[in-house]
């Protein structure tokens, strides 16, 4: 019982401390640093043993953060910061901007102007699959999709809910989250994202179009004709200025599916004859991109210093993803140390109901954890690496479970109105982040259910 009450307490803390803004990476490893040091006083069981144990609690427990580090930092760490530079690298050139616009010029050839906002969101969700963060698609989207969903005739809020809800899922191979479940498992990334996400995926996405359809036109009639917009939320602004970019040929759109697509091509999907890691991936995709960039722009030194956005891409990935990952490593190692999901496990299978009564536990508290952190990723992070041992002790399958948790926490972060990309669309649109999430909560919330629905009985 001790156990459990641990866990809810350090919870309920990180809820508070995320809520009263405190740094979320620095929140996660204070409150995880404690838990273990409150277990190891009240247990009396040694945190380290062996060549870990240094002989001293305090650095014993500082020895979990450290190992982590080490241990992440050369392995998934590395292929996340890989992939997240060579995405600035891309948004450097103006490959990713060519991308969006290729993507969505074929829009403004509908007249229907809710068909076009569900449209925009179809095409953002699909491109976040390539593209992978969030908020840099949301500042695109907002540039490209977002005066054009205005101009056929919907509100800024509902254009807004549109551009917010693309970073639903979180439906791409390179994205932190898969890396995370292709470390835990060992199913090969592709094999994730065709073989589990895309099961799933597709049938939320038809579902949440038609949500989104009926809930944004019932919004813009109701808040219309009340008062609480006017004709003024109809008007499109210029938001050009928000694309610090520049502009490249159109082809370039190819460049960002390059590493998607020779993963594809060298796995087990295709032909698994030749072995190819991300890194390398990424790095032949830097390659040639970097090839065909020095003859378009035919000025080489140009191109040799647009290369350094790459390496400094990957710095800030380092501090904003790979160092947000161990520090909820570390708030993980906490609760599991603590036993309470041990009890938890326990509990469940003595009551008889196992596997789905532990996944509705930990999916309820992935969701709350999602919404009041406003990441995905931490929430994921956090609670992620219990999965397997949960598995494996009351049976179902750890990467149905992964995958339903990381596609909720997708869709739960468009519904948080202190998420980064909701903080940024309401920024750029200047309407509050509340009105925002008013527009999105009806549809994330039908996708959470629909996907919880769906990867418990598929486990």
């Amino acid at each position: 019982m001790f156990g459990v009450l641990l866990v809810l307490l350090s919870v309920i803390v990180i809820c508070v401390l995320i809520v009263k803004k405190f740094y979320p990476a620095w929140s996660l490893f204070v409150v995880g640093l404690v838990t273990v040091l409150i277990v190891a006083l009240v247990t009396g069981d040694p945190v380290a043993t062996g060549k870990k144990a240094t002989g001293f609690l305090g650095f014993d427990i500082l020895g979990i953060f450290s190992n982590l580090l080490t241990s992440r930092t050369g392995g998934l760490g590395m292929n996340i910061m890989i992939i997240g530079g060579f995405g600035y690298y891309m948004s450097k050139i103006g490959a990713t901007s060519a991308l969006v616009h290729v993507c969505t010029k074929p829009m403004s050839l509908i007249n229907s102007p809710y068909i076009i906002m569900v449209l925009g969101y179809v095409v953002g969700q699909c491109l976040n699959v390539v593209l992978g963060s969030a908020v840099g698609l949301a500042i695109l989207m907002m540039v490209t999709v977002y005066p054009l969903m205005l101009s056929a005739g919907v509100s800024r809020q509902s254009a807004c809910a549109s551009v917010a809800m693309t970073g639903a899922f979180g439906l791409s191979p390179l994205g932190a989250n898969n890396l995370m479940a292709t470390k835990l498992t060992g199913i090969h990334v592709m094999n994730i994202f065709v073989d589990y996400q895309l099961v799933i995926a597709p049938v939320v996405l038809v579902i949440i179009c038609i949500v989104h359809y009926f809930v944004q036109r019932y919004f813009d009639k109701k808040d219309l004709a009340t008062g609480h917009i006017t004709a003024a939320d109809f008007v499109a602004k210029d938001l050009s200025e928000a694309d610090k970019s520049e502009k490249a040929p159109a082809y370039y759109a190819i460049f960002p599916l390059v590493p998607l697509a020779f993963l594809f091509i060298f796995s087990p999907l295709v032909y698994d004859g030749i072995k190819l890691d991300i890194i390398t991936a990424v790095m032949a995709s830097m390659i040639i991109t970097f090839v065909i960039d020095c003859i378009n722009r035919r000025n080489v030194k140009e191109s040799f210093a647009n290369i350094k956005v790459f390496f400094e891409g990957m710095g800030k990935i380092f501090s904003s993803t790979v160092v947000l990952i161990v520090c909820a490593e570390m708030f993980a190692a906490g609760l599991t140390r603590s036993g309470g999901i041990a009890t938890l496990i326990d509990a469940a299978s003595n009551f008889g109901g196992g596997y789905l009564i532990v996944y509705a536990v930990m999916f309820a508290i992935i969701g709350l954890s999602t919404f009041v952190m406003g990441s995905g990723n931490a929430a994921f992070f956090s609670f992620a690496p219990m999965i397997p041992g949960i598995c494996q002790a009351v049976g179902g399958n750890a990467q149905w479970m992964l995958t339903g948790m990381q596609l909720s926490s997708g869709c739960i972060r468009s519904m948080s109105p202190i998420s980064g990309c909701v903080i940024a669309i309401s920024g750029l649109a200047n309407i509050s982040p509340f009105e925002i999430v008013r527009r999105t909560a009806i549809p994330m919330l039908t996708s959470y259910v629909c996907i919880f629905i769906m990867s418990s009985i598929l486990a």
